[in-house]
């Protein structure tokens, strides 16, 4: 007997909650049916689904494969299974980095010619308060652009690059935040506009996102404003406040994500995995 799943849509233009029980998830057949629910809503909410690591990283598996921790191992008993811990209790400079750069609209995986496919956070302690999750739908705003627009920015190229988040962190960043950046993250260029198979097209924009490869500093900047204002309008866009044990699937080539600011003694905590991507940028 097919497993039971409620799918119901959470906003017009973004997000669907899923109703599943939390043993039912790993089943046969499921996998499938949330990546084409995925491909649809481009965010999953699972309301207090309350999976143990072993459920989340099973389920992890059978979506897709899943990236190893590398970057952001920290030693923590859930990085020894391949999940990512994310909370600003850490006390190595990098990780901190990592964690407060969620804080500004992004795309994962910018530094890669593959980004990932998709990314599941799992709430395993929510924020006393702050820490809200972003989620902004780049194929509806793309869509919604005026034709004159897409076709003015349809051949340009943009340079992402880990130093321009940590701009963002630091008034005066030294030599070796610099350094430090750009041993893990370099100047990496793209076409600003990503044409996917299937048809949808995104924008790769965001924090990581420094410049405009053939335009003036302010007037490529400017730019990148322009569009970041445009695709994390109100209408292409949904924000979500974590309940303990909580689930979130994202669809990381179609999305902008971020963290709302909260600080470390609100306590959140957030278990996350991340799916290896199976479309180069192009």
């Amino acid at each position: 007997m097919m497993t039971q799943i409620k799918i119901e849509p959470i906003t017009p233009g973004i997000g669907a909650n899923v109703y599943i029980a939390a043993d039912d998830v790993t089943h046969e057949g499921v996998a499938p049916r949330l990546l084409d629910a995925l491909d649809r809503y481009n965010v999953l909410v699972f309301p207090q689904i309350c999976l143990n690591d072993e459920q989340f990283v099973t389920l992890s598996n059978q979506l897709g494969e899943k990236e190893e921790v590398k970057v952001t191992a920290d030693g923590s008993a859930p990085s020894g299974k391949g999940v990512y811990r994310i909370s600003l209790d850490k006390d190595d400079k990098t990780q901190l980095e990592y964690v407060k750069g969620n804080d500004f609209w992004h795309m994962d995986g910018t530094s890669y010619k593959v980004p990932g496919k998709g990314t599941l956070l799992k709430c395993e302690n929510p924020p006393s308060e702050g820490g809200d999750t972003g989620f902004a739908n780049l194929f509806a705003a793309y869509e919604a652009l005026p034709p004159e627009r897409k076709k003015q920015l349809e051949n340009l190229r943009v340079r992402h690059c880990l130093a321009a988040v940590g701009r963002k962190l630091y008034e005066r960043p030294t030599d070796e935040d610099y350094a430090r950046w750009d041993a893990v993250f370099p100047l990496t260029e793209h076409p600003l506009v990503w044409k996917q198979r299937g048809g949808k097209t995104s924008l790769l924009i965001g924090a990581t996102a420094d410049s405009i490869v053939g335009l003036p500093g302010e007037e490529g900047s400017a730019i990148l404003r322009e569009l970041l204002d445009w695709c994390t309008q109100d209408r292409f866009t949904y924000r979500h406040h974590w309940q303990k044990g909580d689930l979130v699937i994202f669809n990381n080539p179609g999305l902008l994500h971020r963290s709302y600011p909260y600080s470390a003694a609100a306590g959140r905590v957030m278990h996350r995995t991340t799916l290896k991507g199976h479309e180069a940028i192009a």
